[in-house]
């Protein structure tokens, strides 16, 4: 198989249906030929309905499934963990499955690290769509009218974008899978990038992407959020971390 230029990789777990399949939809409506753009789907422990659904809208898309077997609490760290080392690309970007892309993002993220020889780690703000914009199936024609209803989030957060060279995630072995549920493995991340050497890049003011509203389950264990938080101040600055294990290797 000829190797992609870029892999994108989304974390899932039993979120299969219209956001999903919107994701995928945006990602193969990008501006690029598609066999530079690999797509990477980790399923970390979906119920069998869910993961059925998830595997033939993978298939629909071209995208590569990766399935891990468990029971465990969601560990999106981990999820991404395994698709990177599924992936093949010689640059990695990780979003999340209830994204939608504007047709010139994957692009944008190729041509701003091509021209600063790779040095990048590029992230994006997003826009947040409202729930008054109901949950249907979008094509490309649709992606201007959808982006006029987004608002800018007042966070700027780093999650949905964070694409940098694969030599980077496998030097830091993946993203740290000692935070749990949703943590904040994101600026995590971020961070242990620039002490390796990667300068943050924002590419909002050159393409966009839309967060498709749903229900948030991010603060419902307020006790794993505190502990992830403090995790995060004291380890941010470890470049290398899973020394034992990352995804599915030692």
């Amino acid at each position: 198989m000829e190797t992609a230029r870029v892999s994108a990789i989304i974390p899932i777990r039993n979120r299969a249906g219209i956001r999903l399949e919107n994701c995928l939809r945006s990602l193969r409506w990008q501006r690029l030929p598609a066999a530079e753009l690999e797509i990477v789907v980790s399923d970390f422990g979906s119920d069998p309905e869910a993961s059925r659904t998830i595997a033939e809208c993978a298939a629909r898309h071209d995208a590569r499934l990766v399935r891990i077997e468990t029971g465990a609490m969601w560990n999106r760290a981990r999820a991404l963990n395994f698709g990177i080392q599924a992936a093949s690309g010689g640059l990695i970007f990780c979003t999340d499955a209830d994204m939608i892309f504007a047709p010139d993002f994957v692009p944008t993220i190729l041509a701003e690290q091509q021209q600063h020889d790779e040095r990048l780690i590029c992230i994006c703000r997003c826009h947040d769509l409202p729930e008054a914009v109901p949950e249907s199936l979008h094509d490309v024609g649709d992606f201007a009218g959808l982006a006029a209803l987004g608002a800018l989030r007042l966070g700027p957060g780093t999650g949905a974008c964070q694409a940098a060279r694969r030599e980077f995630f496998l030097h830091a072995r993946g993203y740290d899978e000692k935070y749990r549920y949703w943590g904040k493995e994101d600026l995590d991340l971020l961070h242990r990038a620039e002490q390796y050497g990667l300068t943050p890049h924002w590419i909002s003011d050159r393409t966009s992407m839309l967060h498709q509203w749903h229900p948030t389950m991010r603060y419902d264990r307020k006790l794993i959020w505190h502990l992830n938080k403090l995790r995060y101040n004291w380890t941010k600055h470890i470049v290398v971390k899973n020394r034992r294990q990352w995804g599915g290797w030692r």
